[in-house]
């Protein structure tokens, strides 16, 4: 008999918003944003364009696509961590309102 998958209601702002907060990820984003940097400096190297423009050139890419990845990463294996809450949690032993 095969699981139902559980649906839950991602948080847009937060899962693209949130800085990384583990080394893992911090780790993980280095290194890809670092990878994509070289894939798309190599090619810049060889033509007329200053190294000045040409790092600029290859880092915006790099950031954005390596935050893409993070995001993706975050989306499948953190979902607990990014979820919009269904309901708040309050004090325990109370009802949460005020007399």
């Amino acid at each position: 008999m095969k699981k139902e998958p559980e649906r839950v209601e991602m948080d847009i702002q937060k899962i693209f918003l949130t800085p990384p907060n583990t080394m893992k990820e911090k780790i993980t984003l280095v290194l890809m944003m670092v990878v994509v940097f070289i894939m798309f400096f190599g090619p810049v190297t060889f033509t007329e364009i200053s190294p000045v423009k040409g790092i600029f050139l290859s880092a915006l890419p790099a950031i954005s696509i390596s935050w893409g990845w993070m995001v993706l990463l975050r989306s499948l294996f953190r979902k607990r961590e990014f979820c919009k809450d269904a309901k708040p949690q309050g004090k325990k032993g109370g009802t949460g309102k005020k007399k």
